[in-house]
C-alpha cells in the first residue's frame, strides 16, 4: 500500500524511463530500408506514370552569385535550366566580360563546360569538369531535373545507405548515402530529405586531396591536404503540372587549401518551370 504522492513519483519516474529509451530512436529516425526512403520520396514528387510521361523540363528565372570567402563581388543575370531524359543544360548569363556566364551541359555522352573568359573557368566550371561524373549522374539539379538518378535505381543501379535522421545546417534531415556504380569512388556523397514530407532538400558531396609530395622531406611537410565540399539547397517548392518542384536551387562551393578558404555561392531562382517544350538537340552541346 502507497499513499497518492508516492504513486505520482512512480508515475512520473516511469514516464521518464519511458522518454529516455525512446529517445535514441526518435534521434536516429524511422527505420527502413534505403528503397523505402526512395519510394516515398518518389511518391512525394509526384505520380510515377506522370513522371515516366514528361520528356523534358525547362526552369527559367534569375541567377546570382556572390563570393563569401576568399574574396569580394556579386553578379546577377538570366539563369535556365533544362533537362531532356540525361541530357541536362545549366546557364546563368552575366553581362560581365570578366565572367560571361556559367554553362554546364551533358548531351548523354559527354559533358561540356563553358568558360567564364577565353581560356578561363570559373571555381565551379574547373570542379564539375574535373569530376563531371557527378553531372553524367543526373546529381545536379536535383529533381529539377528529368535525369535525377533516383527515377532510375534499375538504370544507375548505385549503392545506398540509409543513415537515418541527421543534423545539418541546423535542420534535422533524413540522410541517404549515394555511391555511384562508376566513378567518383573518392567522394562521399549524401542526400538529404526532410522527415515529413520527404522531398529532397539538400546533396552534399565531399572530397578530401591528398597533400603532395614535395621535392625534399621538409617540402613535403609543409604541403596540405585539400578538402572540396559542394552544397545543393533546394526550397520554396511549388505544385507544377502536378509535379512538386523547388523554385529554388543554392550551389555552395567551398575549397580549403593550404593558401586559404574559398567559399562561393551561386543561387538560382525559377518562377517559370514548364514542361514537354521543342528544344533543340544542340542546346546540350556547348561549343
Amino acid at each position: 500500500m502507497f499513499f497518492p504522492k508516492e504513486a505520482g513519483k512512480r508515475k512520473l519516474a516511469a514516464v521518464m524511463i519511458l522518454v529516455a529509451m525512446l529517445t535514441p530512436l526518435l534521434a536516429e529516425g524511422p527505420e527502413m530500408e534505403p528503397e523505402e526512403l526512395v519510394a516515398r520520396h518518389l511518391e512525394a514528387l509526384g505520380p510515377l506514370e506522370l513522371l515516366s510521361a514528361l520528356q523534358n523540363r525547362t526552369a527559367q528565372g534569375v541567377g546570382r552569385l556572390e563570393v563569401l570567402l576568399g574574396g569580394t563581388g556579386s553578379l546577377e543575370g538570366p539563369a535556365i535550366f533544362v533537362s531532356e531524359g540525361r541530357k541536362i543544360f545549366f546557364s546563368i548569363r552575366f553581362d560581365e566580360p570578366n565572367y560571361t556566364a556559367e554553362e554546364v551541359s551533358f548531351d548523354g555522352e559527354d559533358s561540356y563546360v563553358g568558360n567564364i573568359q577565353p581560356g578561363v573557368r570559373s571555381q565551379l566550371g574547373q570542379f564539375l569538369i574535373q569530376f563531371d561524373d557527378l553531372v553524367r549522374e543526373g546529381l545536379l539539379g536535383g529533381v529539377l531535373s528529368t535525369a535525377w538518378p533516383l527515377l532510375d535505381l534499375e538504370g544507375r543501379r548505385p549503392r545506398l545507405d540509409y543513415e537515418g535522421l541527421k543534423k545539418i545546417n541546423g535542420q534535422e534531415l533524413l540522410e541517404l548515402r549515394y555511391r555511384m556504380r562508376k566513378g567518383a569512388r573518392d567522394f562521399r556523397i549524401h542526400l538529404y530529405f526532410d522527415p515529413e514530407s520527404f522531398r529532397h532538400v539538400a546533396t552534399t558531396y565531399k572530397l578530401r586531396i591528398s597533400a603532395p609530395m614535395g621535392r625534399t622531406p621538409r617540402d613535403s611537410a609543409r604541403q596540405t591536404e585539400t578538402r572540396i565540399t559542394l552544397e545543393e539547397w533546394f526550397s520554396d517548392f511549388h505544385p507544377t503540372d502536378d509535379l512538386d518542384l523547388p523554385a529554388h536551387w543554392t550551389i555552395r562551393l567551398t575549397l580549403d587549401t593550404g593558401s586559404g578558404t574559398f567559399l562561393t555561392k551561386w543561387e538560382m531562382i525559377y518562377p517559370e518551370i514548364t514542361h514537354d517544350l521543342s528544344i533543340d538537340p544542340q542546346l546540350f552541346v556547348l561549343q
